[in-house]
């Protein structure tokens, strides 16, 4: 990221510079760094302020190559010393000290950029990783005003409402965008995300539905509609399990699992748990998928097994819930209020849909 960021247009030294920084800009370019910074030793700083900005701005993306982010972010504040009003060395500055995690001097060299919509989404990625998510909001908003046709941004600015479960707004956002992008898989995917989180369920199957009829490929848009079903006790509509199952055979085997409960069909159900028995131990939903068969069959020491599989697995609420309600039925009061007590510590005072509506974004990226 950081050697993206830096310039290497200003990394343009003069006709008279001694050959071996010549040798090592060639170098740098080429992404032979070690041999670039062999190269630079021994040379001296040049004297006119325009190359030594360039020769700390080489030496920054050499570090930077070599995964030095200190470093980088060293060579760039000596090179932003010697210009410190420069917009461009401002934000190449910052986009260094992020890499070496001197977030509060990044931040204090974005904000002093201006107007400029890539100071203000570095800022917006600091606060989100700092966990100042309405900041990180406000900083996407930002964004978006000054260069609004960039889908990327847009989806940026739904995803941070989202995470400061701020879901209403993230909505809005999201449809405003679409009036620009109505084709795009990946907003129609966190609208549906967000009615989720919001609780709207029968929504947001729909929106996934539509973002998965938009690109069959939308991996996020699949996984987001395999929470939404799943959480359920009952199958969803005929379409839905069409279009899951052509997309994965564990979560195939999961709906048929409750289509078969439905209907009350012995054969569909021993076949749908016997596709399940058969996926990798490493398949979190044939895990916790085999437990509830486990359950609805009382087979309920097996169903432990499998939850506890599950749980170690994916700890979200509700499968901390499901193993507490297995502990219960077995008797094992202790571990299910230690259970029941870890789906409380995972909410921290939200519901279950926003917490797993945040929780998706994390396959988004």
């Amino acid at each position: 990221m950081v050697r993206l960021a830096i310039l290497w247009a200003l990394v343009c030294l003069c006709v008279q510079a001694q050959s071996p920084l010549e040798r090592a800009v060639t170098l740098a370019h080429e992404r032979r760094y070690v041999e670039a910074r062999q190269a630079l030793q021994g040379v001296a700083e040049p004297v006119p302020a325009a190359q030594r900005i360039a020769f700390h701005r080489l030496k920054a993306a050499i570090a930077a190559g070599l995964n030095d982010a200190p470093g980088a972010a060293a060579e760039m504040e000596r090179a932003l010393a010697l210009a410190p009003a420069d917009p461009a060395l401002l934000l190449a500055t910052a986009v260094a000290e992020r890499g070496a995690e001197k977030f509060d001097s990044a931040l204090r060299h974005a904000g002093a950029v201006g107007e400029n919509a890539g100071a203000q989404a570095l800022i917006a990625g600091i606060q989100e990783t700092r966990g100042r998510l309405p900041e990180a909001a406000a900083a996407w908003r930002e964004v978006v005003r000054l260069e609004p046709a960039r889908e990327e941004y847009r989806a940026n600015l739904g995803a941070a409402l989202i995470r400061s479960q701020n879901f209403d707004a993230a909505i809005d956002s999201l449809r405003a965008a679409l009036g620009l992008f109505p084709q795009s898989a990946h907003l129609t995917t966190l609208v549906g995300i967000a009615q989720y989180a919001r609780g709207d369920t029968e929504d947001a199957a729909a929106t996934l539905s539509t973002a998965i009829a938009l690109d069959p490929a939308a991996e996020p848009a699949y996984r987001s509609l395999t929470q939404i079903v799943l959480q359920a006790s009952t199958a969803p509509d005929a379409p839905l399990v069409k279009q899951l199952c052509g997309w994965n055979p564990t979560v195939c085997a999961a709906l048929k699992l409750r289509v078969a409960r439905e209907g009350a069909d012995a054969a569909l159900q021993a076949e749908a748990t016997q596709t399940l028995e058969r996926a990798p131990q490493s398949d979190i939903i044939a895990r916790c998928e085999l437990a509830r068969a486990r359950e609805w069959t009382n087979r309920f020491p097996e169903a432990r097994l499998e939850m506890e599989k599950c749980v170690a697995q994916d700890p979200s609420p509700q499968n901390h819930y499901r193993l507490g309600l297995i502990y219960q039925r077995l008797g094992l009061a202790s571990l299910a209020q230690e259970q029941m007590e870890a789906r409380q510590r995972r909410l921290q005072g939200s519901s279950e849909q926003s917490v797993g509506g945040v929780n998706l974004l994390k396959g988004m990226r």
